[in-house]
């Protein structure tokens, strides 16, 4: 007996040297290592607006810190950009201007030293040149017809021309205008869009930035239950739910059950997501339960709840 205790205990003391040796893999230490910059190199020229800063991945990092220093780090009157990612890109809108940008790899228990460069933002050709949208998001859903368009400002661009367009760009035109700030509000109907932005001056056009949403403002019809029929009761333990609703069109609705045990709706049973106007509850304890099935969709609107039915399971 002695010697198979002996035994277990060195397998499992060698195992756990195994378990901590594998452990150490998982924590690499990237301290060492350089983050190689791709763009923009040293000291290079950047026209004014949206700039990529791009460098190669680090085996083993799991984010990066970028920042931006106006105009060095050493003698910063401003940090411009101070991020955490998790891409070995990123793009930002930087203003005319003399800069420093760094960026140094991490991970839980490491991170490298930082890799710095300089650059200068020069007055843009605004034929190529494009503003950063910033909100609503791109592919965004919403249950609000009034939206407020932003976007970040050129100082070379002394307006800006905004279309809007349903349901694509290659659709109606819905909207077509020249504004000189920076944000726009319309108010949309039902559907899905393209809302598109450009930066302009006297003599010169820049590139189209766009993005899509869809506004979806009307709430889902309210369910209306079938089966089981109210104040019934049955000896199986499998209860069958069904109930009817007529679909909106828009974004997609889904339908939630909600059981309760007991007559205020104070103690949930368990609850559960309807597919085609069904939901099935196995193995259900001998109760008196009291059940409503409210739908939701996509742009976040509820209908009314249904009614509530009662069924008893003897």
């Amino acid at each position: 007996m002695k010697g198979i205790k002996k035994i277990a205990k060195k397998s499992f003391v060698l195992l756990a040297v195994v378990f901590f040796a594998c452990e150490a893999v998982f924590l690499e230490d990237i301290t060492d290592s350089v983050v190689v910059v791709i763009a923009p190199t040293d000291k290079a020229q950047v026209e004014e607006g949206a700039v990529n800063f791009i460098w190669e991945n680090i085996l083993d990092a799991t984010s990066y810190q970028l920042q931006i220093a106006k105009p060095t780090f050493a003698q910063a009157s401003q940090i411009v950009l101070d991020t955490l990612i998790t891409k070995n890109s990123f793009s930002h809108t930087v203003k005319i201007g003399m800069y420093e940008w760094r960026v140094k790899a991490k991970n839980s228990e490491y991170e490298t030293g930082y890799t710095t460069q300089a650059m200068e933002v020069i007055n843009a050709d605004l034929t190529n040149a494009q503003v950063e949208l910033l909100t609503p998001l791109d592919k965004a859903i919403s249950n609000k017809i009034s939206q407020k368009l932003t976007w970040k400002e050129l100082t070379s661009a002394t307006e800006y021309r905004l279309q809007i367009w349903q349901p694509d760009d290659q659709g109606t035109n819905v909207k077509d205008v020249i504004v000189t700030d920076n944000s726009f509000t319309f108010d949309f109907t039902e559907g899905d869009f393209v809302w598109k932005v450009r930066p302009q001056s006297a003599s010169q056009n820049g590139k189209y930035s766009s993005r899509s949403i869809s506004i979806d403002s009307k709430k889902p019809n309210t369910p209306e239950n079938i089966a089981p029929a109210n104040n019934t009761s049955q000896t199986e333990t499998t209860i069958n739910f069904t109930w009817k609703r007529t679909n909106i069109v828009g974004t997609e609705e889904i339908d939630s059950i909600y059981v309760f045990t007991d007559a205020s709706l104070a103690t949930l049973s368990f609850k559960g997501i309807g597919a085609n106007k069904a939901f099935t509850k196995d193995s259900v304890e001998k109760n008196t339960y009291h059940w409503y099935v409210q739908s939701f969709d996509k742009a976040g609107n509820e209908s009314e709840k249904s009614s509530t039915f009662i069924v008893e399971v003897k």
